[in-house]
Order: C-alpha cells, then sequence, then structure tokens
C-alpha cells in the first residue's frame, strides 16, 4: 500500500507545524514568566526534574496570571466539559452507540 502525498497535505503539515512552532513559543515564553522569586531552584513543566523535587498538583492546574481569579478557571473549563459532554451525548443519540467503533477504527 503506498502513501500518496497530494500538494494540500503540505498545506495542513504547514498548519499542524505552525501550530506546535507557536505553542512551544508561548511554553517558553510564559515560563520563563511564571517562576516564583522565593523558589527559583527548579520550577519548569518542560525540564526533567531531579530527585523528590516537585510542582505540586495547584501549579499544573492554576494560572500563571495571578490576576485571574480561579472561579473563571472553573467556569471555562466546566463550559469545555459541558460542551464536549454534549456533542458525545449527541452522537450516541444519533448514530447509537456504535459510533464508538467508529471512533476507535
Amino acid at each position: 500500500m503506498a502513501l500518496i502525498v497530494y500538494w494540500y497535505d503540505f498545506i495542513c503539515f504547514g498548519i499542524v507545524l505552525a501550530a506546535i512552532v507557536a505553542s512551544l513559543w508561548l511554553l517558553l515564553r510564559r515560563e520563563r514568566g511564571c517562576i516564583d522569586v522565593e523558589d527559583t531552584t527548579h520550577n519548569s513543566l518542560l525540564q526533567p526534574r531531579s530527585g523528590s523535587e516537585s510542582l505540586g498538583l495547584a501549579r499544573l492546574w492554576t494560572s500563571c496570571w495571578r490576576g485571574l481569579h480561579p472561579g473563571w478557571l472553573l467556569f471555562t473549563r466546566s463550559i469545555s466539559f459541558l460542551s464536549m459532554a454534549a456533542l458525545l451525548a449527541w452522537d450516541v443519540l444519533k448514530w447509537d452507540a456504535s459510533i464508538f467503533v467508529y471512533y476507535t477504527e
């Protein structure tokens, strides 16, 4: 079976590559600005840690922007969860549970 690559596939590859580069650039830029002053030993999500150093669960679920109330994060994450659950329920109601066979193929 041969893989046929058309000209528009390169546009898709470029879009995905641009998204990856942009997200890594934002991550690296935000990581430098989010280091706590009192604990600068090793506070990065991208670099591996040694020994028992850890970031803690609070660091993984909160925002780097201290002016953002955690309630807004909870609100946006709840809206995202509810919209994805509604789309999944709509798929199951429209196509029955056999839709999961399609998703796994």
